[in-house]
């Protein structure tokens, strides 16, 4: 068994140059996937993924995420199509519900499996060439059609850990990545969902890629580990906010005083606050520790049949993302075969 790994970036305060080396290290690391986030208001998606097409020739390079509310789905289809052809037939469309910055711009994200699959509907037959003419309850599109000839078949993959977007993705996506959960129960749940989902368009899960997305950093100082992905943590309890069936399902409940700071919806006192966070969030929903403790926690979800695994890498207090991403690389994944092996 062989893993197929991935980097989550999001292009933050680091220098142009400093960003754009990580991304050409992760290559020389032997990453297959480089997936560039669309959390608002960082640096631009396609921007960045523009720039790991320049600087880079062998991964491929996945959008994380685009989403059907903030652009419409036929530019999503105009992007991917551009991005693909710069970084010679590289692309994914990674597609989901979208994570922060709704709230400012007064954006609400309604029936989000049902837009996701509307916007899918769109993409499809605008990559193929096709003149497109959709009337969805959500999304619609009139008589128009890509100006340019794109590669009709760039990997579509839904990201969610929602149990209907799950469905969606294993319907009519080319896969899913599973996100958050990091442990057999959490992942068991996701995989269900998705079977249900392909059942219904007469497949299984053997027929899509299966993607696993889960913040991660690596460090000798095990506490130090927790401490660094706490703030991710509360982004995504932030995000899913007043939804905590995820969290309930793994036998979790958001702590009062946490829960009372994300119910004021204000993104900036996240950061502040997340010391508030339990250990126990990031034992079900991250992988943090040293290598062998990280590796072990891998090899839970690859026995489960996933083999496509990407992290988010979060750095320690005091350190970079780079010893992340070079223990999972060099010590996590090897580690991980040999177990399953």
């Amino acid at each position: 068994m062989q893993l197929t790994l991935g980097a989550g970036f999001f292009w933050t305060h680091q220098p142009f140059a400093e960003f754009a080396s990580l991304l050409q290290e992760c290559e020389q690391l032997g990453y297959d996937q480089l997936w560039l986030a669309n959390e608002k208001f960082f640096h631009d998606m396609y921007v960045t993924a523009t720039v790991a097409a320049e600087r880079t020739t062998r991964p491929a390079i996945g959008t994380f995420v685009a989403d059907p509310y903030t652009q419409h789905p036929a530019l999503t289809a105009m992007a991917i199509g551009s991005l693909d052809e710069v970084s010679g037939g590289r692309a994914i469309l990674g597609i989901g519900a979208g994570g922060t910055g709704f709230p400012p711009m007064a954006i609400e994200r309604v029936k989000p499996a049902k837009a996701i699959k509307e916007a899918i509907h769109v993409i499809r037959p605008l990559l193929a060439g096709e003149v497109v003419n959709y009337q969805g309850e959500i999304i619609t599109f009139r008589n128009g059609r890509l100006n340019f000839e794109a590669r009709p078949n760039i990997p579509i993959i839904v990201a969610s850990r929602g149990d209907r977007v799950l469905q969606v993705g294993g319907e009519v996506a080319d896969g899913v990545m599973i996100a958050t959960y990091a442990e057999p129960v959490g992942i068991g749940h996701a995989l269900a969902q998705i079977e249900k989902g392909a059942q219904r368009a007469g497949r299984s899960l053997k027929d899509l890629r299966i993607v696993s997305r889960i913040d991660a950093c690596i460090n000798q100082d095990r506490a130090a580990a927790f401490e660094a992905v706490k703030p991710m943590v509360a982004v995504f309890l932030w995000t899913s906010y007043p939804d905590r069936t995820f969290v309930e399902r793994v036998g979790l409940a958001v702590p009062p005083e946490l829960e009372q700071i994300i119910a004021r919806r204000d993104y900036n006192l996240l950061k502040e606050n997340a010391h508030l966070v339990p250990d126990s969030f990031v034992e079900k929903f991250c992988w943090a520790g040293t290598a062998e403790q990280v590796a072990h926690k891998v090899a839970q979800v690859a026995a489960q049949g996933i083999h496509e695994i990407t992290i988010l890498p979060h750095p320690p207090a005091g350190g970079d993302v780079k010893e992340t991403l070079r223990e999972f690389a060099s010590a996590v994944k090897p580690l991980v075969e040999d177990m399953l092996a």
